[in-house]
């Protein structure tokens, strides 16, 4: 995904939205498509992705519904392609 976006990290200015709606943000700030890494057809996530808010797992959580504040630190791993 580092390598499509062509950035290690992007400065998304929001607050208090869910963490679909800041991937969305983020995808149209970079001005590349990514999602698709990340989410299936229905924008849930796809199986291996691991999308962490301040070190926690979304997953555990409200998933894509998850809010983030400013200031938070959000780490995006797509799956790992094998083979």
């Amino acid at each position: 995904m580092r390598r499509r976006v062509g950035t290690t990290g992007l400065d998304v200015p929001a607050d208090d939205v869910t963490v679909l709606a800041l991937l969305r943000l983020a995808e149209e700030s970079a001005g590349r498509a990514f999602l698709d890494e990340l989410l299936d057809r229905e924008q849930g996530l796809l199986a291996g992705t691991i999308i962490l808010v301040n070190g926690d797992n979304v997953r555990g959580g409200d998933g894509l519904r998850t809010r983030v504040r400013a200031g938070d630190k959000v780490d995006l791993f797509s799956p790992a392609g094998g083979g």
